[in-house]
């Protein structure tokens, strides 16, 4: 289940939105309530949120300094602003802090439905998986590039493919496992390298192709970076010792 945060200074904005959203027919497990952008951090950080709807001016930290924030931490949040100012500079800041609209006051609770219903489509379709961050997720990950690193992949393909922002996804993985995505693939590829120059006869060549590399000599130099001989040192070397 989602949960949403509703950020206002004004506490009767935001039972108005609790009240019209009706937000247990969208699957909404939790609501949760700040009255400023240093509450919103707090209730972040301390819980899984999915929506934030924020005002823009606000006391003690305001909605564009939160957007800013959010993005930072949190890139697949959804966000919806709510302002009493029919502004075009508050709503360009918003769009240019992801946001995915903008909500007036007093809140309309037709244009209200709309937005929720927007906002829960594209969780569904950017994160089908569930929560962002989740355990599984990256364990899914970690399974598809153990199944695939003969293939040409590229950060960007797996992040859309998840459906992640690419920073986001390179940090947690790296968090999770302790190297980014491009050095699993390599290293991966490398360790498979070592098993094939040791079991078989297969020439360079091939065994370049066959994991992946389009340029034997960029092979030869992956190799010899990671492994300190080039392929046909370390396959002397093991059969030396072998």
């Amino acid at each position: 289940m989602s949960n949403v945060l509703i950020v206002d200074d004004e506490e009767n904005v935001r039972m108005a939105i609790r009240y019209l959203a009706d937000f247990e027919s969208y699957g909404i497990g939790r609501i949760f309530e700040a009255s400023n952008g240093v509450e919103a951090r707090m209730v972040m950080n301390n819980n899984k949120v999915d929506i934030l709807f924020t005002d823009i001016c606000m006391p003690e930290s305001d909605g564009v300094f939160l957007m800013n924030w959010v993005h930072q931490r949190y890139p697949n949040m959804v966000i919806i602003v709510i302002s009493g100012y029919q502004n075009f500079d508050y709503i360009l800041q918003a769009m240019r802090n992801g946001a995915i609209d903008y909500l007036l006051k007093p809140i309309d609770p037709v244009k209200l439905k709309q937005v929720i219903q927007k906002a829960i489509d594209l969780l569904k379709s950017t994160n089908p998986n569930g929560q962002i961050g989740d355990l599984e997720t990256f364990d899914q990950i970690k399974a598809y590039l153990d199944k695939n690193y003969t293939m040409d992949i590229s950060l960007e393909n797996i992040a859309r493919k998840f459906g992640f922002n690419t920073s986001y996804l390179s940090r947690r993985f790296k968090q999770k496992y302790g190297m980014g995505i491009i050095d699993y693939i390599t290293k991966t590829r490398i360790q498979k390298a070592k098993e094939i120059l040791v079991t078989t006869n297969m020439n360079i060549y091939n065994v370049s192709t066959h994991l992946g590399y389009k340029d034997e000599k960029y092979f030869s130099r992956v190799f010899a970076k990671e492994t300190g001989l080039s392929p046909n040192q370390y396959r002397k070397n093991k059969k030396i010792h072998n």
